[in-house]
């Protein structure tokens, strides 16, 4: 659960923490406000949506709305907007699908009524266009009128060019949604050898981006794109896709997975959920959407921004020491790179957490606090496990028979020193043991603030 916390707010944030564990949940939902949590632990009950699908889903869906009206500012130069790369990872009938599709629905309403808009303008710009230009002017017209642009969140299947079109055109951001990720991964090589997936990796940092390319005479210069990604997969074609030198580029690195700690299929309640749950996300969601981008006098963009205050500051300056000694003490190439991006993800996390909790009436967005650093180090200690997971199954990782027979008799969960125990027992010295944990940590067993325990 954390650091005990003797207040009302705590002793719910730590009753909240034991329910997400009950239901067979990693993923500390905790980090959110109540209301937010509340209709996540409710679709739980009630539609069987998997805790992990729906909690990543949802923090997608508000990175997407905030886009760039807000940036967390840490140092000069050093601004950090949002952006998410999400996987929801299971197995053939793990409830993905529904969990993500419920989550985006306020920014599927959203885009179905500005298509509406965009094609009646869009109409009414044919109907100009037909005219001539001396009809244009005779009639109040502008001689060249501008073409309408579709404003939207979402986009789904689009190549490189389209989708740089899009941003471009949306200022504030948007997200690719896609309900299998194979079909975007599967662009990556299938026409231009790669270039589609250095696109991505480039959006990802949300620098300027440049299209000169040839033949295209609409050629697209983005200040601030603002673009996240979206999408289910299953294990099996994940790593038939990443497996070898496909894994070592650093694009995998920059996805964040959700991966409950158990996919068998639940069973269908009889009892319905109430709409109020439905409706509240709805609420919460509409306040992100109203939230306006601004603009400086030259028509550039002009975010919100937020900065750490000091104890908050301390304390994330203080966790990256920690993380920096055990990134410098990796052995592991690829398990670097790993960590290395969640100094990027947990600035992210922290301007998530921060606007979640303005929009529903539990913080301010003076300033990011530390509640919200604290909140942001628990979601990177479970994206770790998560991404060391699939870097396990990439890379194969199997047992020993004798590191199978440790794993056996090792309780489902534990600390270093209990495990030791068992692995002396057994005749193991103690770097043999520390070797196994490290092995194992990721595929076999699941690792936080020094405690082990058992994946299912």
């Amino acid at each position: 659960m954390g650091e005990s916390r003797i207040t009302p707010s705590g002793i719910i944030n730590d009753a909240v923490s034991m329910i997400g564990k009950m239901n067979d949940s990693s993923f500390p939902i905790d980090v959110f406000p109540n209301k937010i949590r509340n209709i996540i632990l409710n679709m739980y009950e009630y539609l069987a949506f998997p805790i992990d699908y729906t909690a990543c889903s949802m923090m997608t869906a508000i990175s997407t709305c905030i886009g760039n009206t807000h940036i967390l500012h840490f140092k000069t130069g050093w601004d950090i907007k949002c952006i998410i790369y999400m996987a929801l990872v299971g197995r053939p009938g793990a409830n993905k699908s529904h969990p993500l599709k419920t989550a985006f629905e306020p920014l599927f309403r959203f885009d179905k009524e500005q298509k509406e808009i965009y094609n009646e303008e869009y109409r009414k710009y044919e109907s100009i266009m037909s005219l001539s230009k001396k009809e244009r002017l005779e009639q109040g017209f502008d001689m060249f009128p501008k073409e309408p642009v579709r404003t939207r969140f979402l986009v789904s299947d689009i190549t490189q060019e389209a989708m740089a079109k899009s941003i471009s055109e949306n200022p504030r951001g948007i997200c690719l949604y896609m309900d299998e990720l194979q079909g975007w991964i599967n662009n990556f090589t299938r026409y231009n050898k790669g270039s589609e997936e250095q696109f991505y990796i480039s959006l990802f940092n949300g620098y300027m981006y440049i299209s000169d390319r040839k033949m295209n005479t609409n050629n697209i210069m983005i200040d601030s794109p603002f673009s996240n990604v979206i999408g289910t997969i299953q294990p099996e074609i994940l790593i038939d896709t990443f497996k070898g030198s496909k894994s070592n580029n650093g694009f995998l690195d920059r996805i964040l997975f959700a991966i409950p700690e158990i996919q068998d299929k639940l069973y269908w309640k009889d009892d319905d959920i109430d709409m109020s749950h439905f409706n509240e996300w709805n609420t919460i969601m509409q306040s992100f959407i109203r939230m306006k981008i601004e603009h400086d006098e030259h028509g550039n963009i002009n975010p919100t921004r937020l900065e750490y205050e000091p104890g908050a500051r301390r304390k994330i300056m203080e966790w990256q020491h920690q993380w920096a000694d055990m990134l410098n003490m990796e052995e592991s190439d690829k398990r670097r790179s790993i960590y290395s991006k969640f100094e990027t993800y947990i600035h992210r996390f922290c301007l998530i957490i921060q606007l979640c909790k303005w929009v529903c009436n539990e913080g301010d967005k003076n300033c990011i606090d530390l509640d919200s650093v604290l909140k942001s180090i628990r979601l990177v200690s479970y994206f770790k496990n998560t991404a060391l997971q699939i870097c396990s199954m990439i890379e194969g990782v199997m047992l020993t028979p004798k590191q199978a027979e440790l794993l056996e008799k090792l309780p489902d969960k534990f600390t270093r020193s209990e495990g030791l125990e068992v692995a002396v027992s057994m005749n193991w010295s103690t770097s043999t043991y520390d070797r196994f944990l490290k092995k194992a940590t990721g595929t076999y067993l699941y690792h936080e603030y020094g405690n082990y325990k058992k994946a299912q």
